[in-house]
Parts: C-alpha cells; sequence; structure tokens
C-alpha cells in the first residue's frame, strides 16, 4: 500500500481521476478483430466465387469481353453485399457488450461506492464477494473463507483458497495465494484487496491474444447451413461439368457452353443464404436487447423458439425483488412496519427504547452484506441484496446504527442458509446470525418456528435473527445462541407476471418454479399465478427419483443448487429443451447445462458469465418476449431458406433442362446471372426485415428442421413452376429472351409475396414495407435495363406495353398456386381437427 501510495479508506475522487489519466482505462484492447477490408476480403473466400474467378479469366482467353465484364460485375456486387451482411451482423453484436457494464464495489475516501469497473485505478481498495468477476489483479489485505476459480489463467479446475499472508517474490503464479487476478471469479468467501494492475498490465492483459476471442457470429444453424451448401456446392459442380459435357457432345459453342455451366452453378447455390440467417439472427439479437434482454451466446437465439419449459427462480423474476420489512416479532411481541414507523397495537414506539425490537434491528444492520452510502447532502443510498437492504433501510429509519468493528464473518450460502458475523461492539465480542427459521432456530436454545411457517403461508419471507455474547473468541461458535426473533419480508408480484405464464401456457411452455425459499412461501405465489397447487422441498426430494417428482410437481422449494441441476437433467432426459434462470454462483452449473442459461442483471458475475441470456431488468416477462422473439427469427429464417432454394432451383433447372432435352435455352447464360444477382440484392434481402407476426405464442414449440414436409414440398413445385413459366414465356414472347427474364424475376417478386410458410397474404398483409420497395426497385430497374441501351449488353430486347402485360400475368401463377396450396391444406387442417374432436 505504501508503494501504491495509498491507504485502507481508499484513494480520494481526485486522486482516482489522476490516475485515470496515468494509467487509462481498465479495458483490455481487442486483439485479432477483424478490419473492414479483412472482412471484405474475407467475402472472396468462397468456392462460388473461386468458380466465377476462373469464369472471368477463361472468358477473357475466348476473347469474350461483354460477358467477362459481367461476370466480373457479379463478384463484386456478391462480396460488396456479403461484406455489408457481416459487417452490420458483427457490429450489432459487438454493442451488445456496452450494456454489460460491470460495476465493482470500492472504497474511496473513506466511503464505499460501487462504480463501473472500467474507472478502477492502482491504488483503489476494493470489495470481493462470491459470484463476483475480479475486475483487476489486486493484493489481498482481507479474507475470510475466500476461495478462487483461476482457471481462466493457469487452468486448475479446482478453487483455490487465497489469503492475505504474504509469499516470496518469485513464487509462481498459480501459488500467489495473496493475490487475485482479473478476469477469474470469487467462488466462496469474502475480502478485500488493494489494485495493483488494471487494463493490458494485468496478467490476462497480458495473454490476452490467446485467450481472447474474435468476435464470431456463426450458430450451430449457420454452420449446418454452410455445410448444406458445400454439399450442394459439390453436386451442382459436378451436374456443371455434365452439362458442360452434354453441350459439347451436342456440338455447342464452347464459350457458350461454358458459360451456360458456370450460370448452372452460381443460379443453384445459395452462396446469400448463411450472409442472411447471420442478420436475421443478429436482428434478432438487437429486438431482444431493446426488451431487455441481452444475448450473450448467439446459438440462444435459434434455441429460443423451442423452448418447452422454464424452471424460473421466485424472488425478483416473478416478484419484484423489492423488499420491504412490514412486521418484527421478538419473543416478547409483534410490531407492525410502514415507512411513517413502528407500531404496537396502532400506537408509534421509538425503536430505540424498546429493547428487544432495537436487538433485532440491530442484528439485521451488523449481519449485512449491503452498503450505507452516505452522501455530501443528507441523503442516503443503500447498495445490495434487496433483502439486504430492506433491513438496512428499517434500522436507519428508526436510528438504530450501532458502531462495530468486524472480526470475523461466515458468509451466507445458499446450502448453509445462514450468514453470521463475529464484531467487536461496546468492548464486548458479540456473534449475529441471520437465516432461514428453520436453521436459525435450531441453533438457539429458546427459539420458536411457529409464527415463521404462519408468514411464510401469506407469502411473506421470514428472517429469523440470533445472537451470543462470548467472554473469548475462539471462532464463530453456532449453538446455544440467545434467539431474537424475526423480521418479516414482503416481494410483491411483478404487475406482468400473471400475465406472462398464462402466455406460456398457451405458448405450449410449461413453467416450473425452482427456489431455495420457504415451501409456503413458494407456493403461495405459484398459486397466485396459476404454477401449480402442490410443492415438493429439497429435503423430500432426495427420497425419490427426480424424473418422479418433475410428473407430479411444479414448484419445488427449498432446493439446493445440485439439485436444480437434476431437475433440469431431468427434464432433459424427457427431451425437453429447458430454459432456465439463476443469479447466484451456485446456479452456474444449472445455468450451462439448460438448453438456454438465463442469468439476471442484478445477479453475479459468475451467473452472467454461465448464461446464454441476461436479463437487464430480471423479469420473467422479459424472458417470455425473448422466446416470441426466438420463434420469430427461426420462422423467419424459414421463410428465407422457402424462398432462396426454389427461386434458385428453378434458374439452375432452366440452363440443365435445356441442354438435356436439346430446346433453346429460355436466357442466355448472362442474363442467369444478372438474375441471380439483382434477385438476391434486391428481393431475397427484404426478407430479413419482415415484421413479427402475431400469435406467435399461441402456436407449439418450434421444431429444430428448418426444412419441414411442407417446406420440401413447395421447394419442389415452385422451382419446376418457374421452368415452366420460364418456357411458356418464351414461347408467348416469340422466342424473345426478354419476355423470359422479366417472367422468371417477375415469378421470384409473386413469390416473395406469399412467402409465409402457412399464412395466405389476406392473413398477412403488406406488412414488410422493405419487400415492397424491393419489388418496386426492381421492377423500375427491369423496365429501364429492357428498354435502355443497357439492355444490348444483355441481350435484351424493348418490349411492348402488352408484352410487360404478359409478363406480369404469366408469372402470377406462382402467386396464385402457392395460395392455393395454402388454403387446401388449411381446409384439410380443420377437416382433420373437427374429425378428432
Amino acid at each position: 500500500m505504501h508503494h501504491l501510495r495509498t491507504k485502507i479508506d481508499g484513494l480520494s475522487d481526485a486522486e482516482a481521476e489522476k490516475r485515470l489519466e496515468i494509467y487509462g482505462y481498465n479495458t483490455i484492447p481487442e486483439r485479432g478483430k477483424s478490419s473492414p477490408l479483412t472482412v471484405f476480403l474475407r467475402q472472396f473466400n468462397d468456392p462460388l466465387i473461386y468458380i466465377l474467378m476462373v469464369s472471368v479469366l477463361v472468358l477473357f482467353y475466348l476473347e469474350q469481353i461483354i460477358e467477362m465484364w459481367i461476370v466480373f460485375a457479379v463478384i463484386v456486387v456478391n462480396a460488396t453485399v456479403g461484406f455489408i451482411q457481416e459487417w452490420k451482423a458483427e457490429k450489432t453484436v459487438e454493442a451488445l457488450k456496452k450494456l454489460m457494464v460491470v460495476n465493482a464495489r470500492v472504497r474511496r475516501g473513506g466511503a464505499v461506492k460501487e462504480v463501473d469497473s472500467t474507472f478502477l485505478v492502482p491504488g483503489d481498495v476494493i470489495y470481493l464477494e462470491p459470484g463476483m468477476k475480479i475486475p483487476a489483479d489486486a493484493r489481498l489485505i482481507r479474507s475470510t473463507n475466500l476461495r478462487v476459480d483461476e482457471s481462466l489463467l493457469t487452468g486448475e479446475s479446482e478453487p483455490i483458497d487465497k489469503t492475505p499472508e504474504p509469499v516470496d517474490a518469485d513464487t509462481l503464479l498459480p501459488d500467489r495465494k495473496c493475490m487475485v487476478y482479473a478476469g477469474t471469479l470469487v467462488v466462496e468467501g469474502n475480502g478485500i484487496a488493494v489494485i495493483v494492475a488494471t487494463g493490458s498490465d494485468t496478467e490476462l492483459g497480458k495473454i490476452s491474444g490467446s485467450v481472447q476471442e474474435e468476435v464470431k457470429v456463426e450458430t450451430p444453424m449457420i454452420k449446418r447451413v454452410k455445410k448444406f451448401g458445400k454439399q450442394l456446392s459439390i453436386l451442382v459442380i459436378l451436374i456443371s461439368i455434365f452439362n458442360f459435357a452434354i453441350g459439347i457432345v451436342r456440338g455447342y459453342d464452347t464459350a457458350f457452353t461454358f458459360l451456360a455451366s458456370v450460370s448452372l452453378a452460381v443460379a443453384i447455390i445459395p452462396e446469400s443464404l448463411p450472409a442472411l440467417i447471420t442478420m436475421s439472427l443478429a436482428m434478432g439479437v438487437r429486438d431482444m436487447a431493446k426488451k431487455r434482454a441481452v444475448v450473450r451466446k448467439l446459438p440462444a437465439v435459434e434455441t429460443l423458439g423451442s423452448v418447452t419449459v422454464i424452471c424460473t427462480d421466485k424472488t425478483g423474476t416473478l416478484t419484484q425483488n423489492r423488499m420491504g420489512v412490514v412486521s418484527v416479532q421478538t419473543i416478547n411481541r409483534t410490531y407492525s412496519v410502514t415507512e411513517k414507523g413502528i407500531f404496537v397495537n396502532g400506537v408509534q414506539v421509538d425503536a430505540k427504547t424498546q429493547e428487544d425490537l432495537r436487538k433485532v434491528l440491530e442484528a439485521g444492520y451488523i449481519c449485512n452484506k449491503g452498503i450505507v452510502e452516505k452522501r455530501d447532502s443528507e441523503e442516503v443510498r443503500f447498495l445490495g441484496d434487496p433483502t439486504e437492504v430492506a433491513l438496512l433501510e428499517v434500522a436507519v429509519r428508526e436510528g438504530v446504527t450501532p458502531s462495530y468493528e468486524l472480526i470475523d464473518e461466515i458468509p451466507f450460502d445458499s446450502k448453509r442458509k445462514f450468514m453470521a458475523v463475529a464484531v467487536r461492539k461496546d468492548e464486548k465480542v458479540i456473534i449475529y446470525v441471520k437465516g432461514s427459521p428453520e436453521v436459525v432456530v435450531d441453533m438457539t436454545y429458546n427459539g420458536q418456528a411457529g409464527f415463521a411457517e404462519i408468514c411464510a403461508s401469506q407469502g411473506i419471507r421470514v428472517l429469523a435473527f440470533a445472537c451470543k455474547e462470548v467472554e473469548e473468541f475462539n471462532g464463530i461458535v453456532l449453538e446455544d445462541l440467545d434467539f431474537l426473533g424475526f423480521q418479516c419480508l414482503i416481494d410483491p408480484l411483478r404487475e406482468d407476471s400473471i400475465e406472462s405464464v398464462e402466455k406460456c401456457r398457451e405458448a405450449g411452455i410449461r413453467v416450473v418454479m425452482v427456489t431455495g425459499d420457504h415451501p409456503a412461501t413458494a407456493l403461495y405465489i405459484a398459486r397466485q399465478l396459476g404454477i401449480g397447487e402442490d410443492v415438493i422441498t429439497g429435503w423430500e426430494l432426495e427420497k425419490i427419483d427426480v424424473k418422479d417428482a418433475i410428473k407430479k410437481y411444479n414448484v419445488f422449494a427449498r432446493v439446493s443448487p445440485e439439485q436444480k441441476l437434476e431437475i433440469v437433467k431431468a427434464f432433459q432426459e424427457f427431451g425437453e429443451v429447458v430454459a432456465v434462470t439463476g443469479d447466484g454462483i451456485n446456479d452456474a452449473p444449472a445455468l450451462k447445462r439448460a438448453d438456454v442459461g438465463v442469468a439476471m442483471g442484478s445477479g453475479s458475475d459468475a451467473a452472467k458469465e454461465a448464461a446464454d441470456i441476461v436479463l437487464l431488468d430480471d423479469s420473467f416477462s422479459t424472458i417470455v418476449d425473448a422466446v416470441e422473439e426466438g420463434r420469430n427469427v427461426f420462422r423467419k429464417i424459414q421463410r428465407i431458406i422457402a424462398w432462396t432454394l426454389p427461386t434458385n432451383g428453378g434458374e439452375g433447372f432452366i440452363v440443365l433442362s435445356a441442354f438435356l432435352l436439346a430446346l433453346q435455352l429460355p436466357v442466355l447464360p448472362v442474363q442467369i446471372l444478372w438474375i441471380n444477382t439483382v434477385t438476391a440484392v434486391l428481393l431475397g434481402i427484404t426478407l430479413v426485415f419482415e415484421p413479427m407476426e402475431g400469435n406467435l405464442l399461441k402456436l407449439k414449440p418450434t421444431k429444430s428442421e428448418l426444412i419441414n414436409r411442407t417446406i420440401g414440398v413447395r421447394i419442389l413445385y415452385v422451382s419446376i413452376l418457374i421452368v415452366l413459366i420460364a418456357y411458356a414465356a418464351l414461347w408467348l414472347g416469340g422466342k424473345e429472351r426478354a419476355v423470359a427474364v422479366n417472367a422468371i424475376i417477375a415469378c421470384e417478386a409473386w413469390y416473395l409475396l406469399t412467402a409465409h410458410i402457412d399464412k395466405s397474404i389476406k392473413e398477412t398483409g403488406f406488412r414488410n414495407k422493405a419487400l415492397l420497395l424491393g419489388i418496386i426497385l426492381i421492377a423500375a430497374l427491369q423496365i429501364t435495363v429492357t428498354n435502355t441501351a443497357f439492355g444490348t449488353i444483355l441481350k435484351l430486347q424493348p418490349l411492348s406495353a402488352f408484352e410487360w402485360l404478359m409478363v406480369v400475368l404469366v408469372s402470377l401463377a406462382v402467386f396464385i398456386s402457392v395460395e392455393v396450396e395454402k388454403a387446401l391444406r388449411g381446409y384439410r387442417e380443420k377437416i382433420e381437427k373437427i374429425s378428432q374432436k
């Protein structure tokens, strides 16, 4: 501390600002991050682009200069669109990091404050607590049962015991028991430490190149699509080679046959599909963030729509997490507590003069990890867990704020269900205990838990308090304590919890309450929400098979973190897709095991690290909103696939059918390349901006297959229909290819209007403004290109008004066919429902 020119009361605010200018922000510069140029060049690392590049060289060699420049333009357009899509997606995901602010408790000028860890500097004195992600490298000053997970730095899987005792200067990092390091997690206990290094100077900063990951927006779904694309590419290349061989055998011009085979490959391969899916996922992430749900791991967006079970905590998720003491029960009497004061039988009393009341409030004030932050004015701010804050608020309001010196501490733990401290107060050593009534009462010689049971049955949370004065301190001994009484707190339901649980029921999602709270309290809240009428405790759960329990119960109380994990595993073994909420370090295993782990924004850093999604408002309704968004993204991706594959397939099979059947090619190879490019840019991309459809939560959870039977059949018949329309347009237009080219583009535009999987245009309307704009733009582009000099480059002849009308009418067959198919399928489903009834 002398070396760092600091003291136990910490730095002053002015000194901290000076050091911030010297040492800089406590952040590690991102390495390995792709520059815009790198992302752009990455677009050329694609089999399809390789084919087109070779085509440019071959066409140049064959002196087909116009065709060469058209193919070159296709390469540039594809790369540019791919760059825009990927760059936007990565920026969306990166922006979410800014929402995840990590705060730290720091002592400055003698007062404890909560500050953004970015502003910490060497010399700051910080407090370490269970579940906390350590914000900087620091030297321990004081510790109590402190254990830290350093696996990120050392690879050691077991938590390390930490103590302020010094070690030799040349001790290796894994054995420096008196040091804690940035990025590691406090697993157990408490401590105070002084920061010695921040940002790039930390051990994590020195090795950040090897531990830091570049932002990636690849998910299992995107990987599956890319794998499908590669397999399809190989097949299509073989088909293209076969097509080229047929052309040579039939005596077609070599250059023409080569370009036709290349255009076949370009047409069929869905090169834009991964980028469109990535954009859809990124936009889903952005929309979730607007609803206060921050996605940490992109695959969670895919999984959310498939969730069938939500295992949720009670406190703060279904309830408001705004605790307030409503009554105090001592051995002598019951006190009613309001913000105006404390009353007995309607008469206000002074807590400082009522010894039994004063002792209970005193215990709640001393045995507490919350912080009372006094500002320059009379204003006081409370920091910490809502329950701790509630105990501090009532004590401070009543003027019960004794001075004391902390000697020893046993931090609260969800297994122990109590917290204990030893303090020196008024020259006496006193042990205070706070915790669940059934645990604390067993430590006393005079406690009774009957009152607690009555309160808990009314949805009131009860904490028991006890103390013991010791003449000589030899550690915290928890027996023969003097029972002081109970403080009763209430945490009302969130206003939207009942509606959200009902939405889950309609969505086919089972809601299960898994809490460490009292069974009577849990059941009271569960009944209000309609979650369940029976409760099982952790103690009872030990005696039966968890698989049997989840069949019968929806409410689990007084469960341990290990039991929470077993409940999640049991649901998964039954094939359920499980989302789990958690906020404590002990919830991390269940959050990791879950298909979607959901951490509370107010929870521990350990829980957030393990989770896929973080709820900034801790609300259950936000989980429901996220599930709805997940379903929306999944169905949007299905629409993208259902539009892309048949339109690409139709374009490719036009070429293949002409060569196989020795027919006139309805469209030339360069025209195929033009169609493929303009429709991808102006039509396909608009599906990403499709607004959320209504009643998603009234549907069943989505299944994992992107191409179901309905989509598969549609891909097949729409592909064939486009091929037939192309030949029909060529015939009706007197073998004028401009009619066929525009008819194919019109087919894709009409199909785009009805791209919804199972709803007709009458149900969906024209809500997607981007889609309408895309159709208008491509219509204007085609009219301009066809009727101007540019058309000669693409070998298009101007069309008359009658021919344009023919284009619109013949291509309308796609729209009508898909709408009729939806109507027939809907009618069949209605008949099936009636027959089932």
